[in-house]
């Protein structure tokens, strides 16, 4: 695996093993393995596992159910299991300021991105994959689900009411899971996605530490400025469609992150992906922040996405989603 490619860290991998939740069994293989392999606990905490490797690891055990173990592993997290983000994530002022932190997660793991938004009544985290492994993906939002609702339980003291609606692909998921944290819910969104009522996110962090807090932001700036072109090519592209003007095409992206265009298309389909997909998906989270936070018509949101007309955009957010934009701002608010 390069030093760019999607990975989990490693200390994930600890975690599940002292977690009760594997069989004995594989608990015992991987220790020997570790063994055999010269690697010891705190090399596995800061090594970097690919995507394709965990996914044959689950898959060489049948008697391991992925979804419900996701689902489970995520109910176990604590305070101080998401390796170097720990400290900032309790340190925040208040439950909004940890959800923003989602901009640090590159320097956890670039499997995954996470997108904060408000509407008139909730705060909305979106969970977008691009591990490059499809169970991955869907293991990595099933996790990063339960993982979130524990976290703010943890970190505010209440429980607290949230929705859950993963992206209609994850459907079957459900049927595959039999945890009560989630029993209620539901699989009908366009991009995974938790919503927390507005009122809960002033509600003030049990360990905040305002001072610590500023210094963590500032050090984490800092790494993540020297971190930027040792990114996979994936979050660099996304993070320049994100900023860009909505017309960028494949050329001009190729061009801003200094390569041609066939090498672009060459090392997208590396990472398991290609220029559309990416631009297609930055453009369904942004169409789905856009209909839910704001009141803009349809057609200046079709033109925010890079649409030449609304009825194009129309097209292809029915195509995304079974419905019309209108239909689906109606539906979902």
């Amino acid at each position: 695996m390069s030093a760019s490619s999607p990975y989990i860290p490693g200390h994930y991998l600890l975690q599940l093993m002292g977690s009760g939740l594997l069989p004995e069994s594989i608990t015992h293989y991987l220790e020997e393995h570790l063994k055999k392999t010269g690697l010891d606990p705190l090399q596995l905490d800061s090594a970097r596992l690919s995507p394709q490797s965990l996914e044959a690891l689950l898959l060489a055990w049948p008697e391991i159910q992925p979804q419900s173990l996701a689902v489970a592993f995520g109910d176990q997290v604590t305070l101080t299991s998401q390796g170097n983000l720990s400290l900032l994530i309790m340190t925040a002022p208040q439950l909004r300021d940890a959800l923003t932190l989602h901009t640090f997660l590159p320097l956890l793991s670039d499997a995954v991105t996470l997108q904060f938004y408000e509407t008139a009544d909730h705060g909305h985290v979106q969970i977008i994959p691009h591990s490059g492994s499809a169970l991955l993906d869907e293991l990595l939002v099933l996790y990063g689900c339960a993982a979130l609702c524990k976290l703010s339980r943890l970190l505010t003291g209440h429980t607290l009411s949230v929705q859950v609606n993963l992206a209609a692909v994850y459907r079957g998921s459900l049927t595959m899971i039999d945890t009560a944290s989630c029993q209620h819910w539901q699989a009908n969104a366009l991009v995974s996605s938790i919503a927390f009522p507005l009122s809960v996110l002033e509600l003030p962090s049990h360990f905040a530490d305002a001072i610590t807090h500023r210094r963590l932001v500032k050090d984490c700036e800092d790494r993540m400025q020297r971190r930027h072109n040792m990114q996979p090519l994936v979050t660099r592209l996304r993070q320049l469609i994100s900023a860009s003007e909505p017309t960028l095409d494949q050329e001009s992206a190729a061009r801003a992150l200094n390569m041609s265009r066939s090498t672009l298309k060459r090392q997208l389909a590396a990472e398991n992906t290609s220029f559309q997909t990416v631009l297609t998906d930055i453009r369904k989270e942004k169409a789905v922040r856009l209909l839910l936070g704001t009141t803009l018509p349809l057609d200046e949101i079709a033109e925010q996405l890079g649409y030449s007309d609304q009825t194009n955009f129309s097209h292809a957010f029915r195509q995304w989603s079974g419905f019309t934009p209108g239909q689906y701002r109606k539906h979902s608010r």
